[in-house]
């Protein structure tokens, strides 16, 4: 399955390209100094400033032990600057220590209890759901969509947590909720990271991966043909093009249930073709005979 985009922001919410596998977004630092308060006292003003700067510019690049260092500088001018706590949680996810990255997610909400609250909360849940722990991801994200009930991905991040945890019906509304606003809002593709021109796609975040983990709620919900239109629409959407043997098996499944065997054989023998081991291997047992003489 597909890794949860998020947004990368700068912290005007001006967008930056940012090509990670978490899917971090981050904030950096404004050159207006009204910002911050100003009653504060720093250390150093302009070393914190100096080293927060140095620490957003390595994520950036994704030199994550380097954005630490300078962040942890930053944090010792200054430790009252709720953007610096949250990119050092990006920098901490950067490094898998998922632990450290929640507590500076939400020390940063703490600090600013306005601005980037979203991020924060979906940041922490990406970081509980690589803990394995997807009811606290559950909790976190569901506080993302409180905080901006308009975005598609807080909804289809929620219904992958769903999944994990077998709650179909709500990973169903989920997934439903997420492309209905993803469709009324198409004018913010542009906030999205990794953002694919794919003609296939009625929206960038409705790939393949989309309507498959649509499908597979449906299909342990009994939805035989609501999975089927799904898994179709995977296929045809087309992308991503990495292990998309999952989609042809998952149809090839539905269409078996549904007691059409020869296109279900023709799924399984596409899905082998394009790298399925486990199919490759049942076609050579005795149960899946039936399909490799067909």
């Amino acid at each position: 399955m597909k890794p949860k985009n998020i947004y990368s922001f700068l912290f005007s919410f001006l967008i930056i390209p940012f090509t990670a596998n978490v899917g971090i977004s981050f904030f950096s630092l404004s050159t207006d100094i009204g910002l911050f308060k100003k009653e504060a006292k720093a250390t150093n003003w302009n070393a914190f400033k100096l080293n927060s700067d140095k620490g957003y510019r390595n994520l950036n690049k994704g030199n994550y032990q380097k954005a630490l260092d300078y962040l942890n500088k930053a944090i010792k001018n200054y430790g009252l600057d709720g953007p610096t706590y949250y990119n050092r949680g990006n920098a901490y996810m950067g490094l898998e220590k998922y632990e450290e990255a929640i507590k500076d997610f939400l020390r940063s909400i703490e600090l600013d209890s306005e601005t980037g609250n979203q991020y924060a909360y979906n940041n922490a849940a990406i970081s509980y759901e690589n803990l394995g722990d997807y009811k606290n991801a559950i909790k976190y994200i569901s506080l993302a969509i409180k905080a901006y009930p308009e975005d598609g991905l807080y909804f289809e991040n929620r219904g992958w947590y769903n999944l994990e945890l077998e709650n179909y019906k709500q990973a169903e509304k989920d997934y439903i909720k997420a492309g209905e606003l993803y469709l009324k809002y198409k004018n913010r593709t542009r906030m999205y990271e990794n953002c694919p021109k794919i003609k296939t796609l009625v929206h960038c975040q409705m790939d393949s991966d989309y309507y498959n983990e649509l499908g597979i709620a449906q299909e342990n919900l009994g939805d035989l043909q609501g999975a089927l239109l799904n898994y179709n629409k995977a296929i045809e959407a087309n992308y991503p093009k990495e292990e998309k043997y999952i989609y042809y098996y998952n149809r090839g499944y539905i269409v078996e249930e549904l007691g059409d065997y020869e296109s279900a054989c023709k799924d399984y023998k596409v899905a082998a073709t394009l790298g399925d081991e486990e199919t490759i291997e049942w076609l050579n047992t005795k149960d899946g005979e039936w399909c490799k003489e067909m």
